[in-house]
């Protein structure tokens, strides 16, 4: 019996061979579930490069409030309801991309709301209007370019996109209405195209890294339309609308 027991190991020397094995076993494991929980985390994030581009339908020509879903050409003629599509909104779309032939990009349609996670858009040139309110607290919004076409901004257009940076106005381009793009935090400079004859109230409010501004003469400023950003009075009060 004796001898038996001469080959069986100490109790407590499994319990350490036991301990030693969890602990190099969590050492290798957990950074390794970490590593890879980081690498899937960065893989969905950037997924939107590859799948995340909502089209809207062709024939479309107003793209209103809530109009805004991907294309499926199978079942196209099934969701579309001509000039108005009652659609769905898509939080999670980064891209989107508005077919020739529209005319106005909606008041709304874009709101944050709807389009939590834009980053950006192409828009055609056969745009007139961008509706009030269209890209609206869209945060994550960090370009936009306008095409040659477009001829309105209405107030509040892209007001409190605080990631918004680049902004290209075209020359085709008459009005900027008031508060089109109050907020915008992160936009530094603008250049206001030749043909723009009047910028509406605070439509630049708030713009607190705005620094450079390019006016085209004659061009009539409404009051505050600058307030709030390092861009000097003198440079764009306007004689030719009342002050207050």
């Amino acid at each position: 019996m004796s001898e038996e027991m001469n080959h069986i190991p100490e109790p407590d020397e499994q319990l350490r061979a036991k301990r030693r094995k969890r602990r190099v076993r969590s050492a290798i494991l957990y950074p390794a579930i970490l590593i890879a929980l980081s690498f899937l985390c960065y893989f969905l994030y950037r997924i939107d490069d590859f799948v995340h581009v909502c089209r809207i339908p062709p024939g479309t020509t107003v793209v209103d409030s809530g109009s805004i879903r991907p294309y499926d050409p199978v079942f196209d003629d099934f969701f579309r309801s001509g000039k108005h599509p009652k659609l769905q909104s898509y939080l999670m779309y980064r891209h989107y991309v508005i077919p020739d032939g529209v005319t106005e990009i909606g008041e709304s349609a874009f709101l944050e709301s709807m389009c939590l996670f834009l980053r950006s858009v192409e828009i055609p040139g056969s745009v007139k209007k961008i509706g009030r309110g269209a890209f609206e607290e869209c945060c994550n919004l960090t370009t936009i370019k306008l095409p040659e076409g477009v001829e309105t901004i209405e107030p509040l257009a892209f007001r409190k996109c605080v990631n918004l940076k680049c902004v290209e106005l075209p020359n085709t381009l008459k009005t900027i209405g008031g508060g089109a793009f109050a907020g915008c935090t992160a936009l530094e400079k603008i250049r206001i195209p030749d043909g723009v004859k009047e910028i509406g109230v605070g439509a630049f409010l708030g713009c607190s890294a705005l620094a450079d501004v390019e006016l085209p003469p004659g061009v009539k400023v409404a009051p505050e339309a600058f307030s709030g950003t390092l861009v000097p009075p003198e440079k764009w009060t306007s004689p030719e609308l009342p002050q207050p």
